[in-house]
């Protein structure tokens, strides 16, 4: 584990207590604990199943992804879904929480496959590291997603580790399974540090703009 990594754990750990000790059992920090679990079983399945040895990794890895985030998206579905009008709330029946889910697919899913198609490109043009993809290619998508929220609130930068976890859990695991069946030859210019977070920034910023229009023509905030 580089040095660089094991910084960003003590940050990340650090955070994570901070806002555990202080928000307790909010719903927040329960969407937070579960995808924690969600990456730990992914990294246990990992470690008992190894590797991919199919033919196609490109389709075995953007699969992988959208249904990874498929889950940290229902984890979500308690705090922060897609639209404010989608969120589970008490008392709300099991019908109507699994329609509202739908719903949310509905309008990410098409998203994270756009998403996931532009980091398989990226791990095929640059070199990278299992390392490099969590931190680069998390901070990128962070940025994104996060963007209203930071912009509102730049102060709020030094608890992205929070929020990082969720692009862990969608990349890291799909990543380490497909990484053997990687071009040999790929670029290791200083480019590939900023393009994972420039290039997946402005891919959120896009699908953000599509489908906070979209949802606005079926009237859903």
């Amino acid at each position: 584990m580089p040095k660089y990594f094991k910084f960003y754990l003590i940050w990340a750990i650090l955070v994570f207590v901070l806002v555990f000790v202080k928000g307790g059992f909010s719903t927040d920090n329960i969407t937070h604990f579960l995808i924690l679990v969600f990456l730990g079983i992914n990294l246990w399945l990992f470690k008992k199943r190894g590797k991919y040895a199919g033919q196609n990794p490109k389709r075995y890895f953007i699969w992988y992804c959208v249904l990874s985030a498929a889950v940290v998206e229902g984890c979500y579905m308690i705090t922060s879904p897609v639209f404010t009008s989608l969120r589970f709330t008490a008392g709300m029946s099991g019908g109507q929480m699994l329609v509202n889910y739908l719903i949310d697919l509905t309008f990410t899913v098409p998203a994270y496959f756009l998403i996931f198609r532009v980091v398989w490109w990226l791990i095929n043009k640059y070199q990278y590291n299992v390392w490099q993809v969590a931190i680069l290619f998390a901070l990128g998508q962070g940025l994104g997603d996060g963007s209203r929220t930071f912009l509102a609130n730049p102060g709020l930068l030094i608890f992205i580790p929070y929020i990082l976890i969720n692009y862990h859990a969608m990349n890291v695991v799909p990543f380490l399974k497909v990484q053997d069946a990687l071009p040999a030859e790929r670029s290791n210019s200083f480019l590939k540090y900023l393009a994972p977070v420039v290039l997946l920034f402005l891919t959120y910023i896009f699908c953000g703009v599509i489908i906070y229009t979209v949802g606005a023509i079926f009237k859903l905030k």
